[in-house]
Order: C-alpha cells, then sequence, then structure tokens
C-alpha cells in the first residue's frame, strides 16, 4: 500500500527553511497557504501538499512509500 510521509515532508521543509534562514510565517506566505497548515504537516494533519512540494523543487511521488500495514 502507498503512503503519503507528511513528516518526512515537514523535515524536507524545516531543513530546507532553516537553510534558507526563514521564518514558517515566511515559507507560509511563499506557497500561499498559513503557517497553521504547515505546522499541521508535522502531526500528518491537513495540509497542502501541492503548494509545499514545490516550494521545496521536488515532485509528490518524492514523499510516497510502500509501507505494509
Amino acid at each position: 500500500m502507498l503512503r503519503f510521509d507528511a513528516k518526512a515532508l515537514y523535515r524536507a521543509m524545516n531543513d530546507q527553511r532553516v537553510a534558507r534562514g526563514m521564518t514558517w510565517d515566511a515559507v507560509a506566505a511563499e506557497i500561499g497557504v498559513s503557517a497553521a497548515t504547515i505546522r499541521r504537516t508535522e502531526s500528518g494533519g491537513r495540509m497542502e501538499v501541492d503548494g509545499m512540494v514545490a516550494w521545496l523543487g521536488e515532485k509528490v511521488e518524492t514523499f510516497v512509500s510502500e509501507r505494509a500495514r
């Protein structure tokens, strides 16, 4: 079964945010979502995947993996 790894997306975003010296509010403004939406990604909550992945310059498939139940 394929699953989206929201925590991996959050980690990648946080790494990029830190590398670019940005706040979550600044990242959110660039993506066009609220900072709360990004923070919910850490816990697997509702997210705006397309915008976040595009901000990283990645493809959605980067954060999809096969996991056993």
